[in-house]
């Protein structure tokens, strides 16, 4: 087992950005089929119905080509939906079955783990919740901006209305809707995802990860996978070349224990910080926009401390950084005498690169300031968006944002397709998303902006406090 790999997946845990996305595997640890051998059920009991040998053949040419959602589509078909949906009830109950002790530990990661997501339609992940949090069979537009969420790509058992068993109706049940695309576009570019139950031999594997890679953009965040030792070649060299890092495990009783202990050991890990370090306060229960729910407050950050500054967030102004495209520098000194408030209370130290000196190093004082910022404010124009600077800048904020080092509020400026970038994920303002300059009066719109900024910035200096 790659050690250097495990320990990424653990910061990845520990920064509350992991979804887990279960397969078929988490089920059949229980004794359920998998979607191969729910798909030779299927076959099985057509032949048992008299179906026509070409249809029989048919099934079996998408079985053996791994070609699972066709089968299970061509065997569905064959029986017609009432009883294609009758035998694929009575083979996928859970009822009276001990619920996996993998999915068990998946529910162990509730603490900090962000949505699992899953191909399964049983419903042990629901038990191993114990029905605390939510099922979603039909997601909506907001999904990428949720938390604690069971997401079942395929449906829910019994729920026949919810079932997704072919290609088309996975297209239109996740995909159709244009702004769903984006949510998870969102999803996937900002968050890290952990395979856990996909056999890769018998799993729809590959659709799977065509749409993780299609969706994730040019810079995806790291994925990761839990394997069982001796991954055929192929397999293996097409889950590196999508970017996935593999966590191989011997799996020598043959029973796939070691998953729930890495799991498990994910959680046991994550709560413990690295070096000492004082228990972090309370948050408030509703989020402020951009505050990352479940974020260590900043008293628990490695923020960059300027030398001489050893103050707390509480007891020194809370550093901000503008991110913003050379157009918008108006826009950006209106905000900014709106903001002049909060700088003279005292509560606010805001920065941008329009204050470097004469001679000073630029990308050196950016650099600087964007590492021991509390609050990063991007100001969003189609100008900010095309920038290879801005798009740095929010890498890096949003990297900081996921280790709890500092809270990323988007600010809409100009309209733009802002909601297909990596922070489409968080609270945007003006929250309506009408963007300021589609305002009538636009200081009314850079007010309520300011108002917004308040709430951020009392937040951190309470939860630092």
């Amino acid at each position: 087992m790659d050690d250097e790999i495990l320990e990424q997946l653990r910061e990845r845990y520990a920064s509350g950005n992991l979804i887990v996305f279960a397969g078929a595997g988490v089920s059949a640890a229980a004794g359920m089929p998998t979607w191969k051998q729910l798909a030779e059920k299927l076959r099985d009991r057509a032949r048992r119905r008299s179906a026509d040998p070409a249809v029989l053949d048919e099934i079996q040419q998408y079985i053996s080509s791994n070609q699972l959602i066709n089968a299970l589509s061509a065997a569905k078909l064959a029986l017609g939906p009432q009883d294609f949906n009758w035998t694929v009830d009575k083979e996928l109950d859970d009822t009276g079955r001990d619920v996996p002790e993998v999915a068990q530990a998946i529910a162990a990661l509730k603490p900090r783990l962000k949505a699992v997501l899953t191909t399964n339609i049983d419903r042990f992940l629901e038990r191993a919740f114990h029905g605390e949090w939510r099922v979603v069979d039909r997601p909506a537009g907001d999904v990428a901006m949720d938390r604690r969420f069971i997401l079942k790509l395929h449906g829910t058992l019994r729920a026949w209305d919810t079932w997704v068993f072919s290609r088309d109706q996975y297209d239109r049940a996740i995909f159709g809707s244009p702004l769903l695309q984006d949510a998870f576009g969102a999803l996937y570019r900002t968050h890290s995802i952990l395979f856990v139950g996909f056999g890769l031999a018998d799993d729809n594997i590959d659709q799977t990860l065509a749409r993780v890679r299609a969706l994730s953009g040019g810079q995806p965040p790291m994925h990761f996978a839990l394997l069982p030792k001796g991954v055929p070649p192929f397999r293996r060299k097409l889950l590196e070349e999508s970017g996935i890092r593999l966590i191989v495990y011997e799996n020598q009783a043959g029973d796939h224990a070691e998953v729930a202990e890495i799991l498990l050991g994910l959680e046991q890990g994550g709560a413990a910080p690295a070096s000492p370090q004082p228990p972090p306060s309370p948050r408030p229960a509703t989020p402020a926009p951009g505050a990352r729910p479940n974020a260590a407050p900043p008293s628990a950050r490695p923020t960059v401390v300027p030398p001489g500054n050893a103050r707390t967030t509480a007891q020194r102004p809370v550093r901000v950084f503008f991110s913003y495209a050379s157009r918008d520098e108006e826009l950006l000194s209106r905000l900014e005498a709106h903001m002049s408030p909060l700088k003279r209370e005292g509560l606010i130290a805001p920065w941008h690169s329009g204050k470097i000196g004469a001679g000073e190093d630029l990308e050196r004082a950016i650099g600087e300031q964007l590492e021991s910022a509390d609050l990063i404010l991007l100001l969003v124009s189609a100008s900010f968006l095309a920038s290879e600077q801005g798009d740095a800048q929010v890498t890096r904020a949003m990297e900081r944002r996921a280790a709890g080092q500092a809270a990323v509020v988007p600010i809409l400026l100009r309209p733009c397709d802002w909601e297909t970038t990596r922070f489409a994920e968080l609270q945007a303002v003006p929250r309506d998303k009408k963007p300021v300059t589609k305002w009538a009066d636009e200081d009314e719109a850079l007010l309520q902006v300011v108002r917004e900024i308040r709430a951020v910035v009392t937040k951190l200096r309470a939860s630092a406090g």
